[in-house]
């Protein structure tokens, strides 16, 4: 799913293409969007008069003062036509602009599907009412961080992904925010020293600018289907040596969430026991076919050397 850096890019890519234009028109092939009389009666007519990110949403905001929202999901994503091209069965909602050309909300197969909402205050919309901070703000300082941990027992990874804490952090960005910070996903947060504390936030800023610039040289002005995501350095490289110490990168299920880490440059502040879970299992693999270590500690080949999971001292 598009997360923050991907969302920068998108809003970068499209504003110089569409704010400035008004919409002539509009139109709808699913069901549950807001369909065409109601973008009717607050888009069309109206100039678009900006394009913002908060969180995991962009806000396309119009001169009518009613803003449209829009979430994508895997599989689901912007594309800008200015050649005027019928639309296809793929196309969920287009809104055509003064200059002919047009944007789309394009759902690939099995989507879920995207979000959209028409709302006339930012403020009192309800899917931005309980996002939490803004990672690369200015009001997001190391003292903003400590204030969110402060308090707080539960894994690392779950409070970077949490979107009333931090928003715009998914599960991708928080395996490489963590890496950079030689942070353990499973780490729980009233562990960290104020040392650890201030290297996590410096790795969210670092992290996040750091993928916005890679992605950005990577599209090159031109808007993208997926995520751009080969220049990551632990998600998704399960089993790929380490671009720090070469040992292969893991890869654990916990809560149903999958998360990639090296085992070896993040170790700090772990134990060797099990992590625990509510009543789930974790399974770690330091490679493909290492064995599973399961909530009891159990493990399904005791003959395989030894790859027992982390947990944080508590």
């Amino acid at each position: 799913m598009p997360e923050l850096p991907e969302l920068e890019v998108i809003k970068a890519i499209l504003a110089p293409r569409i704010v400035g234009h008004t919409v002539r028109g509009a139109e709808v092939s699913r069901p549950y969007l807001p369909q065409p009389a109601e973008l009717g009666e607050h888009l069309v007519g109206w100039e678009l008069s900006g394009i913002a990110r908060r969180g995991l949403y962009l806000v396309l905001s119009f001169s009518s003062a009613v803003h449209l929202l829009l979430h994508l999901t895997p599989r689901v994503w912007l594309w800008h036509e200015r050649r005027g091209s019928p639309s296809t069965s793929a196309t969920a909602l287009q809104l055509i602009f003064d200059d002919g050309s047009d944007l789309r909300l394009i759902e690939g197969r099995s989507a879920r599907p995207a979000g959209v909402w028409v709302v006339t205050s930012l403020s009192s919309a309800a899917p931005l009412q309980k996002l939490g901070h803004e990672p690369l703000s200015d009001a997001f300082t190391a003292a903003a961080l400590r204030g969110v941990i402060s308090g707080t027992r539960r894994p690392l990874k779950a409070l970077l992904t949490d979107q009333t804490l931090i928003a715009g952090i998914g599960d991708a960005y928080a395996d490489e925010i963590l890496f950079r910070a030689k942070l353990s996903p499973v780490r729980y947060t009233h562990t960290l020293a104020e040392e650890e504390i201030d290297r996590l936030w410096e790795a969210i800023g670092e992290t996040l600018r750091w993928a916005v610039g890679e992605i950005a040289v990577r599209a090159g002005g031109a808007l993208f289907e997926r995520e751009i995501r080969d220049f990551m350095r632990v998600h998704g490289r399960k089993g790929l040596p380490c671009p720090e110490c070469g040992a292969p990168i893991a890869e654990i299920l916990y809560d149903a969430v999958r998360t990639d880490y090296c085992p070896c440059c993040q170790r700090a502040g772990l134990s060797r026991a099990t992590v625990p879970s509510k009543g789930g299992r974790l399974r770690r693999a330091s490679a493909p076919g290492s064995p599973s270590v399961h909530g009891d500690g159990s493990r399904p080949d005791r003959t395989t050397p030894s790859s027992e999971a982390e947990t944080p001292r508590r």
